[in-house]
């Protein structure tokens, strides 16, 4: 008898272990980053995003006029501000030298004039980044 209410005291507490876990996996929330956060739709909207997102902050001085980046100088004036860098943005994206789709809803474009590489991404809220890589074009050709 003694063995029994073991028994039933141990089943007891699976169940209610087993009740408890699948609570909370499904309490669980979504993961950020399954989240579609950029809210862009149109050319303009993504290169404003971009340049007013960590791609400015991060990398402004990759785009003054004679910067040296993969063997190619900066060939524009210095752009000095976020505003000036989403103009210069929504150009590239406008007509690029190269564009593909990239894993995860990703899009990159490159632009051979500058050096420039923008990768728009639906999940963060800055909507993507771009920049000079270091390597040129090669970078944007890896791209994947």
């Amino acid at each position: 008898m003694r063995t029994n209410r073991f028994k039933s005291a141990l089943a007891a507490i699976a169940l209610a272990g087993v009740t408890a876990a699948v609570v909370t996996v499904t309490a669980w929330p979504t993961p950020a980053h399954a989240v579609n956060n950029c809210t862009a739709a149109t050319n303009h909207d993504f290169a404003t995003d971009i340049a007013h997102g960590h791609a400015f902050v991060k990398h402004h001085a990759e785009f003054v006029h004679g910067t040296d980046i993969a063997g190619l100088a900066f060939p524009l004036p210095t752009i000095g501000s976020a505003a000036g860098f989403a103009v210069f943005l929504e150009g590239i994206l406008n007509a690029p030298t190269a564009d593909k789709a990239l894993a995860n809803n990703r899009h990159g474009y490159w632009d051979a004039t500058t050096g420039t590489v923008i990768i728009t991404n639906l999940k963060p809220l800055d909507c993507g980044t771009a920049f000079r890589p270091t390597s040129g074009m090669t970078y944007y050709d890896n791209l994947n």
